[in-house]
């Protein structure tokens, strides 16, 4: 590296900790200038680059877009280290201030690459694939955009009586206009003959689903689920496997000192499994679920990534035994909350994690999910059913009443604009949630030693805790006073003595 080079890329990392430094007190115009500086000075370093989407979330804008900006978000929307989604709420804003949304081009884009959460944003696609359905021509790359994006959220929008029997009775043949018209309905495998149709459609919506029930067929089982509630879970998520995701956030940092055999417990869609895998490269990753059509997502995410230090298998974390050997680590991050009984699949994970061994555990909070709460409360009473047509018309009674404090906070929440989301956010056949107070209790009762909390945002939380953070006693009391702390769930690592 040049002199030159080596200067730039110095001052570029001073922008970046400052950036750091000021996103971490809430300043976050200051702190975006400060890495806008960065990356123009080293716009060859990932990390950069994975900085600019975590801080980008938080920023609403209006059109025209600055010229700097808008070249730092044309090239974040295509850079291996940005998660698309946090580009949602940066591009959405900025196209929602156009007359017309739908010509904003980098919308178009990351409609094809994520989940677009924003209820204004989702009517307007709703009422456009209904000019389409009704003749309105509209422009090809326009109407293939909302088509991904409607397979993105499987399919989750409001469709009426009258829309059901049109989409019924097309017959879209191989024209393309046709064919993205019928994919803003209903997937393109659903179609005969769907392996010869060609369109911008056809990876998404015909090959990739035809690879994973390819490598569904092929997946070991190293136990099958016995009890009711894991039945029950298993059939959830072969409906609905979660997360659906298309693109994994920024690959961390691969750890030098890492665990030479890990479990990852309850994997889903595997991008939980993929970013532990490529932390740890050196490890050999074993990843088990109850579902085989979540499995074999995983498995295709997988080796279109290429990561290879990663086994899957079926496999119900209740019954596993001595067969899978010891672990140097063990994740178990949203799946434990999901069993009948949560300690004793604690328990068992700890039988084969090795003295001196770490678990990496994320559970409910009660305070965290009271909107959710409230939304089941809701489901109760209104009998809304974990079916499509149930799950669409919940989401139309908590879109009416937005005004509510709770509601307002599930609207908020990204989950709630795909299909798989919702039923995983507001459905669940089996949730528990817990005090931080129940955590240590199950901490001291499995003989483990509570290590730390990880938080996406440990800089922003860590300045407004004064306490000892190894005290679980004060992070009770602290989250009293500040509720939404765990808002999305306790994520926290546990050591196993020895």
């Amino acid at each position: 590296m040049g002199e030159k080079k080596r200067r730039s890329a110095g001052s570029a990392q001073a922008h970046a900790a400052r950036s750091r430094a000021l996103a971490a007190q809430s300043a976050f115009g200051p702190a975006l200038e400060e890495l806008v500086r960065a990356l123009e000075l080293a716009p060859e370093v990932d990390a950069l680059w994975a900085q600019f989407g975590d801080l980008i979330r938080f920023f609403n804008f209006r059109h025209p877009l600055d010229t700097r900006l808008r070249t730092l978000l044309a090239r974040a929307l295509e850079h291996r280290a940005v998660d698309p989604g946090d580009l949602v709420r940066p591009i959405t804003s900025t196209a929602l201030s156009r007359d017309d949304p739908l010509d904003d081009p980098f919308l178009l884009r990351l409609m094809q690459e994520t989940v677009i959460r924003d209820p204004r944003l989702e009517a307007l696609l709703v009422a456009e694939r209904r000019r389409a359905l009704d003749g309105e021509a509209l422009p090809l790359e326009r109407l293939v955009a909302i088509a991904h994006q409607c397979f993105n959220t499987e399919y989750v929008f409001h469709e009426t009586a009258e829309e059901t029997r049109a989409v019924n009775s097309l017959a879209p043949g191989s024209d393309l206009q046709g064919l993205a018209l019928y994919a803003a309905y209903r997937p393109l495998h659903t179609l005969d003959g769907a392996e010869r149709l060609a369109s911008p459609l056809t990876q998404s919506q015909i090959v990739e689903p035809a690879e994973e029930a390819r490598l569904r067929a092929g997946i070991p089982i190293l136990g099958e689920p016995t009890s009711a509630v894991s039945v029950a879970v298993q059939a959830q998520y072969e409906e609905n496997p979660y997360p659906r995701w298309r693109r994994l956030p920024a690959a961390p940092a691969a750890e030098d000192r890492a665990p030479s055999r890990v479990l990852i417990a309850g994997c889903g869609t595997g991008q939980h499994a993929i970013a532990t895998a490529l932390r740890m490269p050196r490890a050999k990753v074993l990843a088990i679920d109850l579902s085989r059509t979540s499995l074999a997502y995983a498995m295709r995410k997988t080796a279109e990534i290429g990561v290879k230090n990663i086994e899957y298998a079926q496999a119900d974390l209740l019954k596993l035994g001595a067969n899978v050997g010891v672990f140097d680590h063990i994740e178990a991050s949203g799946v434990l909350h999901h069993l009948q009984d949560p300690l004793a699949g604690w328990r068992t994970l700890v039988t084969v994690l090795q003295a001196g061994g770490t678990m990496r555990i994320g559970l409910y909070s009660e305070l965290g999910r009271r909107a959710v709460v409230r939304a089941r409360a809701l489901i109760a009473e209104r009998g809304f059913t974990p079916t499509p047509a149930g799950i669409r018309a919940c989401r139309a009674a908590i879109v009416e009443r937005s005004d509510d404090e709770f509601f307002a906070k599930i609207l908020r929440n990204e989950d709630f604009y795909s299909m798989s989301g919702c039923r995983d956010l507001l459905f669940h056949v089996q949730e528990h949630r817990f005090s931080l107070r129940q955590v240590k209790e199950m901490i001291s009762a499995l003989g483990l030693e509570f290590a730390a909390f990880e938080f996406a945002d440990s800089g922003m939380t860590l300045a407004r805790y004064a306490g000892n953070p190894l005290d679980l006693d004060a992070w009770h009391e602290f989250e009293q006073d500040h509720p939404d702390t765990f808002a999305r769930m306790y994520q926290f690592w546990v050591r196993k003595p020895g």
